[in-house]
């Protein structure tokens, strides 16, 4: 049989496991938790991958690795996958076996799409599935059962539940511990529902719930889109899940008469067409589960509609109305033209959207009720820029409420700012002016003409087309490069571009340098040699960022609380994209200048709770910066997501060597 590549576009993190539910039930003894470990990053990789990297990666050294694939090998074949070394290049998982592969989950497990099977080798997702179970249970569990549900040891299950009694904390939770009847969390109801809300939505978007819960998810569902529609007003997806998600923990917990407090004192304020709403919710929910809503979880569901994005379609162009909403969107958009020179204060679309948003927001934090963001991570790699704008927009709601954001409720205003940030691109954006210059007569400048529209109708704009003859006295102040058919020796003032008549590869490759290409000359500025190091050796991101922080100061370049802000900005949300990067930077503007101060460790760093770091770009962005810097974070961009430019940064060994591989 042909061995097939595993790729996740087919399998996808379900898949994956599902195939971990087969090794734990199947062959529970057949991998150790570091195989598992290694043999899921194997799988997720869609290349080969080599030992350092796995090994960086999981913090373990390069022979440990070595030494483990080896081992796994063997057994590999009996579920139906293979290890492939692939000298010079490194590690890859194959398919031998598809039917046995395949056949392996049907027989463990029968889930539905949209819910998963949990591998418990992972602490994160053992918490997690604790931080459920303890608070949908009334009564007090042993630790001993825990472990025996979980197959861990008693010492790791209390390493765990140490990591749990931090989480519970959060939301003002307490986890107690009864000697000779085990374990419970205590603390106001409503806050229990907030905590298990967190952890029943992943950030992949996918719902950690059984297939029980989750017939029980879709008929609730069902109810809300009868009622949307039924009073014409527009819900996203995610706002519709979360909705969905919170009644349906009200129905757990009613069913276990855990009632939730009198919340009079939160809603001091009539909402009409919401308690309309959540009655007639109520009403039919009750009918599919027998359960009966005391008036107190109608109020409930009230304060989730609140936070929830609803959109009156008759009523949207009135977003004027939202009092709070609009004071905090003001505050935003002056923010942002003074720390960072974006004047958004004209885009009526920005302006309504984020209004909108602002208005569920508000509601939310009042209520502390928790919003996941599935797109966090990619929108802080795809849209740095737009991430930190809203980082700084963030503090207006800080200070009109008196919270504290999370990161998750920042990405979304993050998303309105990427969205502006566009539209003012577009706007600035024009084509560049071009003369065409042939000397083949009219008909081969008319067909060179139609071919440069067809390839670059958008970027490229074709003033005339002359004679060589002519050229001289041409007026050629508004052209921005001139396209011949023939050598132009020449100097017109701006740059010629020679093409063959009829354009060939190479002819169209040189015209999209001259078109896009050219902005990658304007990152040699932000480079210089005194601020790349080589191979440093710290323990934590505190102390590296102490020492580039204090070099930068020596250089007198940034002020001398800049270390402060730095740590500021990333106490805030953690500046690692994965792939070992990381992109700190100060939480405001204050530099004289846009520049680069690069670090390569010579090991790898715990960043954040589960991310490794060992190349760290301190970026810099000028305080009234007039440049249009979107070349320099799409080669940011570039950087965090190529792992084979990654890999040469940090084995570059020189400060030329690795200027060159940026450039």
């Amino acid at each position: 049989m042909d061995i097939i590549a595993i790729e996740m576009a087919s399998y996808g993190v379900f898949f994956i496991a599902m195939f971990f539910q087969h090794l734990e039930t199947g062959g529970i003894n057949l991998f150790s938790e570091r195989q598992k470990e290694i043999l899921s990053y194997l799988i997720e990789s869609n290349e080969e991958v080599t030992a350092k990297w796995i090994a960086k990666q999981l913090g373990l050294s390069d022979r440990t690795i070595r030494n483990e694939i080896q081992y796994m090998k063997a057994d590999c074949d009996s579920v139906g996958v293979s290890i492939e070394s692939i000298r010079g290049k490194g590690y890859v998982v194959h398919i031998t076996d598809r039917e046995l592969f395949e056949s392996s989950f049907n027989k463990i497990v029968k889930v539905k799409d949209n819910t998963r099977t949990v591998n418990f080798s992972y602490k994160k997702n053992r918490i997690e599935y604790l931080i459920r179970r303890l608070i949908l249970e009334r009564d007090c569990i042993k630790i001993e059962d825990l472990a025996d549900e979980l197959f861990v040891s008693q010492s790791t299950m209390q390493n765990d539940l140490k990591a749990v009694k931090d989480i519970l904390s959060e939301y003002s939770l307490k986890l107690v511990n009864r000697p000779y009847y085990g374990t419970y969390v205590e603390g106001h109801e409503y806050m229990k529902r907030v905590c298990l809300s967190s952890f029943m939505l992943g950030n992949d978007g996918v719902l950690n719930i059984d297939t029980a819960a989750f017939e029980l998810y879709e008929n609730i569902r069902d109810v809300i889109i009868k009622k949307v529609n039924k009073y014409n007003v527009e819900i996203s997806d995610l706002s519709l899940c979360n909705l969905t998600i919170h009644i349906m923990i009200a129905c757990k917990r009613i069913e276990k008469d855990l009632i939730i407090e009198d919340l009079n004192d939160y809603l001091v304020v009539e909402y009409p067409m919401e308690r309309k709403m959540a009655a007639e919710i109520v009403k039919e929910v009750e009918e599919h589960t027998g359960l009966v809503f005391p008036n107190s979880e109608v109020d409930y569901i009230i304060i989730h509609l609140l936070g929830t994005k609803l959109l009156y379609k008759e009523t949207l162009i009135e977003y004027r109305g939202f009092n709070d909403a609009k004071s905090i969107v003001q505050c935003m958009v002056n923010r942002l033209k003074r720390e960072l020179n974006w004047d958004l204060k004209d885009d009526n679309e920005f302006m309504q959207a984020l209004t909108l948003h602002i208005r569920s927001a508000i509601n939310r934090l009042k209520y502390n009720m928790n919003i996941r963001n599935p797109l966090l991570d990619e929108i802080k790699t795809k849209y740095p820029d737009a991430f930190d704008g809203a980082v700084i927009a963030n503090k207006c709601i800080e200070d009109y409420l008196s919270v504290e954001v999370g990161e998750h409720e920042i990405a979304y205003i993050a998303i309105h700012i990427a969205a502006a940030l566009e539209r003012m691109k577009l706007k600035r954006k024009e084509p560049k002016r071009v003369v065409i210059v042939c000397a083949s007569g009219v008909g081969s400048a008319k067909l060179l003409y139609y071919h440069l529209k067809k390839l670059f109708e958008h970027n490229l704009q074709v003033v005339d087309s002359i004679n060589y003859y002519e050229l001289s006295k041409y007026d050629l102040s508004t052209i921005d490069f001139v396209i011949s058919t023939i050598p132009i020796k020449e100097d017109l003032g701006v740059p010629v571009q020679v093409v063959n008549t009829f354009l060939g590869e190479d002819d169209i490759v040189n015209i999209k340098n001259r078109l896009f290409l050219g902005e990658q000359d304007r990152i040699s500025p932000f480079l210089h040699p005194s601020r790349v190091f080589v191979h440093m050796e710290f323990d934590n991101k505190e102390t590296v960022l102490e020492f580039m922080c204090n070099e930068l100061y020596k250089q007198g370049i940034v002020p001398e609380n800049y270390l402060n802000l730095v740590l500021e900005r990333e106490s805030v949300a953690a500046t690692c994209f994965g792939n070992l990067v990381a992109i700190p930077h100060p939480i405001k503007l204050v530099t004289e200048e846009t520049f680069w101060t690069v670090c390569t460790l010579k090991y790898p760093i715990l960043w954040d709770d589960n991310q490794m770091v060992q190349f760290i770009c301190l970026l810099n962005i000028q305080k009234d910066k007039k440049e249009d810097l979107n070349s320099m974070y799409t080669k940011l961009i570039s950087v965090v997501e190529d792992k084979t430019v990654v890999q040469k940064l940090i084995n570059s060994n020189s400060v030329d060597e690795i200027i060159n591989i940026l450039i």
